[in-house]
């Protein structure tokens, strides 16, 4: 929207039930992912006088991403896919540069720090995991199982703020103190 609210670009981009991840922005570019066999897309905006014009740069199935979110670092997508795992893009070219399967299911994640703090949305045993926000592959540093759980699908993604790791499960409030000793 411009400053008057009025609609500055639109395009036509197919969804599934729910498109629910937050776009991602960099410069004059784009990014949107998915589930539900959707993927991703990058498009690029560019601006002649008052229009405003996207044009699609790629449409892949490299991240299907349900509603965990995924995070730019620098020229990197790092987030969740669907059928592969935890997995790190090119932004620009939307080419996989690695994609980690392993027990850590599903979930949402957060940056700090230089790493990525990720957390299952599992009903019973959701766990969360710190790896190295690097494109050298997937570097698990830690994990640990969430105590105290609902028993309900942990959807609400993690918060970094102030050195402390905050937690929500349905009713359920975790607050964990990140600062080195």
């Amino acid at each position: 929207m411009g400053t008057d609210g009025r609609v500055l670009w639109q395009t036509a981009r197919k969804g599934a039930t729910a498109v629910i991840p937050t776009p991602l922005v960099q410069d004059d570019y784009v990014y949107v992912t998915s589930g539900y066999q959707i993927g991703c897309n990058l498009f690029h905006i560019t601006k002649t006088g008052d229009r405003f014009e996207p044009r699609e740069v790629y449409k892949n199935r490299v991240v299907m991403n349900h509603h965990g979110g995924v995070i730019l670092i620098g020229d990197h997508v790092y987030g969740h896919d669907d059928r592969r795992g935890w997995t790190c893009q090119e932004f620009k070219t939307g080419k996989a540069v690695w994609q980690h399967e392993d027990d850590m299911r599903k979930g949402s994640c957060v940056y700090a720090d230089g790493h990525l703090i990720l957390r299952e949305e599992e009903r019973k045993g959701s766990r969360i995991a710190l790896i190295e926000a690097t494109t050298a592959g997937y570097k698990e540093k830690g994990r640990f199982e969430q105590p105290e759980q609902s028993g309900k699908q942990a959807w609400s993604h993690p918060v970094v703020a102030n050195g402390k790791l905050y937690l929500r499960d349905q009713d359920i409030l975790l607050c964990y103190d990140l600062k080195p000793r």
